[in-house]
């Protein structure tokens, strides 16, 4: 048997460096940001091995044959109707991984290339690791990008299709919003007990899973106005060495791509992140870049989506300014 050139030794080095850093990028994807990290947490990250699309079962209705009775009273029997089904599509995401000529012909050594591949490997999970923090928070505008915050809870509820369901017609399937009161050093607090308590009147048993999302300059203006009223009592987001506060001891997080002037009061117990586990931080074969001379290129590919099954335990608090 002939031995590998050297253009397939290198692609055995890098595919075997990223065999070995799979598991650990795979972790790390949840590591970066405190709100999928919190989701994680939570057992709010699901990973399903394909399907056609994302099923989605949507509670919207209530069990209405609770009676109080005595001897010889009837109850109702009817069956509510108490869920229906949604569904979403699949979002791809990849990332490249290029191989040139000179870098090759330049890092000879076995030990020299294992350097140069955990070095733009590492670039590649980062580059993923930052575009899962920026879409998370965005709108899922376009057939490609996956649902975020600003549109699963909208500050303009009344309108828009989520999960195949339009909300001008389903008012259900709407989340809550508020305007802020007025200046943050005199409103903020009294704005978010409001809000907090707004969703916790529909959560019912779920009020632990309940934690505040918004921005670092108003995470920094409630440190300012109300740190010393509020002690930490979880230490989910602290320990894994996130910066975060508390609010009648649910966690408030800040992330760098959470949208100006919000402040984001979350159910997570109905938001769920939706993973392929089959095309999860998985290489591509390396392939020949046509009339490129040796120039290689391979793709790592992630299938996902953010869902929501109950957007009324959903609320976004808009307009915060100091």
């Amino acid at each position: 048997m002939a031995s590998p050139n050297w253009t397939q030794t290198v692609d055995t080095i890098f595919t075997t460096t990223w065999a070995y850093r799979k598991t650990t990028a795979t972790q790390q994807a949840f590591l970066k940001t405190p709100f999928i990290y919190w989701l994680r947490e939570k057992g709010r990250v699901e990973n399903i091995s394909g399907h056609r699309r994302i099923e989605i079962p949507v509670e919207y209705g209530d069990n209405e044959t609770v009676r109080w009775i005595q001897k010889g009273d009837t109850v109702p029997i009817t069956d509510s109707e108490l869920v229906t089904m949604a569904y979403d599509s699949w979002k791809y995401v990849s990332v490249s991984v290029m191989r040139w000529l000179q870098d090759e012909q330049q890092n000879r050594g076995k030990a020299a290339m294992i350097n140069l591949a955990k070095l733009k490997l590492g670039a590649a999970e980062r580059a993923l690791y930052e575009e899962f923090e920026r879409v998370m928070f965005s709108d899922g505008s376009g057939d490609k990008e996956p649902n975020g915050l600003k549109n699963l809870v909208s500050t303009s509820p009344t309108s828009g299709t989520v999960h195949g369901l339009d909300r001008s017609t389903y008012t259900w399937w709407r989340n809550q919003t508020k305007t802020a009161s007025g200046a943050a050093s005199l409103y903020l607090v009294s704005d978010m007990r409001t809000c907090l308590n707004n969703i916790i009147k529909y959560s019912k048993a779920e009020v632990k899973d309940i934690v505040m999302v918004t921005t670092q300059d108003i995470f920094e203006l409630y440190e300012e106005e109300g740190y010393e009223l509020y002690q930490l009592h979880d230490n989910t987001l602290f320990d894994a060495g996130f910066d975060t506060l508390q609010f009648r001891r649910r966690p408030i997080m800040w992330c760098p791509s959470a949208p100006s002037g919000n402040m984001y009061f979350l159910n997570t117990a109905y938001l769920k992140l939706v993973c392929d586990e089959g095309y999860w931080m998985e290489m591509t074969d390396w392939k020949q870049i046509p009339n490129q001379p040796f120039d290689r290129t391979a793709q790592i590919v992630c299938a996902m989506n953010l869902t929501c099954s109950r957007p009324i335990v959903q609320l976004v608090l808009s307009g915060i300014s100091a």
